[in-house]
């Protein structure tokens, strides 16, 4: 079975004669026989079999390979580490960028609150004006009535004194006529102030 790979195809004997064995003497020596037709692997132009690689030099090449995996992930690790505290900076920019924008939210939100109670002052302020602004009117509406009234009551007061005046004229001087209008002026007086 392994005549047939080809790493061990060179080494078997060919059936043109290839490279036998053979007794040259009585005692049993044997001859190198070397076939002279067979050209060597190494002379010109001659292209030797290509033959698979043996056991050990495969796992010679796979501890290259480990080495090189084990070079390769260290260099990751160390271009990791390098990178990392730029990662680690630009988090903390990330953060710092995230912070300011809550900052300025914040900031807004309490502008927004400082507006809505000034706001409300002066709703509150223009509501007292117009209180007040009415309270005075009322006042004034009230001192205005207390005149009139005032006014008023003097006035009857005038009117008053002067028919009591009207009543209690001397009618002993009067004439007839005038007696006349002077009782129907008195029955309007007494009508007035007394019923």
């Amino acid at each position: 079975m392994l005549r047939l790979e080809q790493k061990w195809r060179s080494q078997l004997p060919t059936q043109s004669g290839g490279l036998k064995r053979t007794k040259v003497s009585a005692i049993g020596a044997y001859s190198s026989s070397s076939n002279q037709e067979t050209p060597l692997a190494d002379e010109p132009g001659v292209d030797s079999p290509v033959r698979p690689q043996g056991s050990k030099k495969s796992k010679r090449k796979g501890k290259g390979k480990a080495q090189m995996s084990e070079d390769f992930s260290k260099k990751k690790s160390s271009v990791i580490k390098k990178l990392s505290p730029m990662e680690d900076i630009k988090n903390v920019r990330e953060k710092e960028l995230i912070d300011r924008e809550k900052e300025r939210e914040e900031e807004r939100e309490h502008r927004a609150k400082i507006m809505a109670i000034k706001e409300k002052e002066l709703q509150i302020q223009a509501a007292m004006k117009k209180q007040e602004l009415q309270t005075q009117r009322y006042l004034k509406e009230m001192e205005i009535n207390a005149k009139e009234r005032e006014m008023e009551r003097k006035a009857k007061e005038r009117e008053r004194k002067m028919d009591m005046q009207i009543l209690n004229a001397d009618t002993s001087t009067m004439s007839e006529k005038r007696r006349a209008f002077h009782k129907i002026a008195c029955e309007k007086i007494i009508a007035k102030w007394f019923t």
